[in-house]
């Protein structure tokens, strides 16, 4: 450990405790395909038994949460805990009743942790996840996660809803609050070591592990949504497996519905004499094979009742139905009406998402093809998707020179007169070996192309024929092109490689929160910059390195790990298309 002075200090590795779960947070939500932006804080409140000069502790304490966001919060415990509605509850055994009251003050302290955090959420616009607390030393210590609220734009969760009498709950409101619960839960048993954070990198789950734990908690919410009396099971794992099996050499395809069999919106074809249990996949597997264009599998969490739908008069916004769509072989997705909540492929989940940023690619589009419109660029992301939903995998390449080259390759293909393609006549000529050639405005020059390019640093022994002959072509010679990659596997590459679009207002707040950055806290804006370089511009540039100047030129405590960075430089490729707001 380096030799800082703590002055909220509330244990030894509080800072590493804070930085390894922060860490795990980002990678969780980048596994999940969501932007990796969360941060966490810890929020230590006295014990009433401790004369520690420091009523409540902040982690980090120079960061944006003031201690003064936290007065009067120790009176807030108090209260919570006087008032709490485990006081008058009896337990019939004995170590129950003797760890009431830690229990009752744990949750008083999350409690009010949360509540002093409301300010906090309006003035940043995000969305805090308070995990379970325990005490450490003097303090009761509460671990929270923040997220940008930008991020349930992108992936809107279930609307909240009152829980019903006799019902346990709703379960979660998205895969995300599910996933961020999983990695409290891990801060959690952290907090249980002797020194917790200083050997995490050993005790806590990788972030995949996290993100199937919270796929199979998240999996209960259509349970217990539609029951009154609901069993736990394991709906993840059992639809993952009745979506891999196979029926007499057919993958299924279709969709179960989620619902009280007694709801007056299901609507019955078929209602089987015995109901058929989930413990059966085989079987479930077979009764899947019924269900046609229209008509669905009926369904509470534990048995199947029957075929049939959802009458056309029913509310999705009740939460009272969900649907699980098989789209594919070993791949399925949870919906709830039309809001997709889950998808599954090969048992990997994942937040519902399309390949590709729609925005991004039609900015790309246009900068790749400055003399296209922008409804070409529109037809070409309607013909990626209507790509990536076939069986099969294809290539189309969009080339500025595309008509002389239908004429160069005509040996190595069919050249036709140019015709606008859509998307049933993709379907129709990407049945056949090769690639189709269009222009920047999406006419098709010639079907069945085979490519010729030499071989580059980009091409790699690890991706098929397909792959690598686009990647050759794409960089071959002066003219534009680009090619859109739909592999057999499903992969899909677009060459050259597509740019996210970024917020100027990000960047400046990394920007400024470097040039005000302390060897304590400079490690978030230094590692964003340094992942968003490309985006940077001149002004930017020179103020970062000034802030790098600065940092290097700081005295260093033995033992302080510090992270040299290279200097920024504006990328030539760089404009203002990139960015947004």
């Amino acid at each position: 450990m380096g030799g800082r002075v703590i002055n909220l200090f509330m244990w030894g590795y509080q800072d590493t405790y804070r930085i390894r779960i922060q860490l795990l947070a980002r990678d969780v939500l980048r596994e999940l395909g969501a932007p990796a932006e969360a941060e966490v804080l810890l929020v230590g409140a006295r014990s009433p038994d401790s004369g520690n000069r420091n009523p409540v502790c902040v982690e980090p304490e120079d960061g944006k949460w003031p201690l003064s966001l936290f007065d009067g919060l120790l009176d807030s415990v108090e209260s919570a805990y006087r008032n709490h509605d485990m006081q008058n509850m009896f337990f019939g055994d004995e170590p129950s009743m003797r760890d009431k009251p830690e229990w009752m003050r744990r949750d008083a302290v999350r409690t009010s942790v949360g509540q002093a955090l409301k300010v906090s959420e309006v003035e940043h616009d995000v969305t805090s996840f308070c995990g379970e607390v325990r005490r450490i030393g003097d303090f009761y210590v509460a671990p929270v996660v923040q997220i940008p609220n930008t991020i349930f734009l992108q992936f809107p969760p279930l609307h909240s809803k009152p829980i019903k009498q006799g019902q346990f709950g709703n379960g979660y409101r998205s895969l995300i609050h599910a996933a961020m619960a999983a990695v409290l839960h891990e801060a959690t048993e952290e907090l249980h070591n002797p020194d917790p954070g200083r050997f995490t990198h050993r005790s806590m789950r990788s972030a995949e592990e996290i993100v199937r734990i919270a796929a199979k908690h998240f999996m209960h919410t259509p349970g217990l949504s539609i029951e009154q009396r609901y069993v736990h099971t394991d709906l993840f794992d059992t639809l993952n497996l009745v979506s891999s099996l196979m029926y007499e050499g057919t993958k299924g395809v279709g969709h179960l519905i989620f619902v009280d069999p007694n709801n007056d919106a299901v609507e019955f074809m078929v209602k089987f004499a015995e109901p058929v249990t989930f413990r059966e996949p085989r079987w479930v597997r077979k009764v899947l094979q019924m269900a046609t264009t229209g008509v669905g599998i009926i369904a509470d969490s534990q048995r199947i009742y029957g075929l049939g739908q959802l009458k056309d008069s029913h509310d999705s916004s009740a939460q009272d139905a969900f649907a699980a769509a098989f789209i594919d072989h070993y791949h399925w997705e949870l919906r709830c009406g039309d809001h997709v909540l889950l998808r599954s492929h090969y048992a990997v989940p994942k937040l519902p998402q399309e390949a590709f940023d729609k925005a991004a690619f039609i900015a790309n589009y246009a900068r790749l093809f400055p003399k296209s419109l922008q409804e070409n660029g529109l037809l070409l992301w309607n013909l990626l998707l209507a790509q990536i939903r076939q069986e099969h995998g294809s290539m189309i390449v969009v080339a500025e020179d595309a008509a002389s080259e239908a004429r160069r390759l005509s040996k190595q293909g069919t050249s036709i007169e140019p015709t606008q393609l859509s998307e049933a006549l993709l379907r129709s000529v990407s049945g056949i070996d090769g690639t189709i050639l269009l222009d920047p405005s999406g006419f098709c020059h010639a079907i069945g192309i085979i490519l010729d390019g030499e071989a580059t640093d980009q091409c790699t022994p690890s991706r098929g024929s397909r792959y690598n002959s686009g990647v050759r072509y794409v960089q071959a010679g002066n003219h534009r092109r680009l090619a859109i990659i739909v592999s057999d596997d499903r992969t899909v590459d677009i060459i050259p490689r597509l740019r996210e679009l970024v917020s100027r207002a990000l960047i400046e707040q990394h920007v400024a929160r470097l040039e005000e950055a302390t060897l304590d806290n400079y490690h978030d804006s230094r590692s964003w910059l340094d992942e968003h370089r490309f985006y940077v511009n001149t002004e930017q540039c020179s103020r970062i390195n000034r802030a790098i100047e600065r940092l290097d030129a700081l005295p260093k405590e033995v033992g302080l790990i510090y992270l040299r960075t290279r200097r920024f430089e504006v990328h030539p490729e760089m404009d203002e298309s990139y960015l947004i707001d």
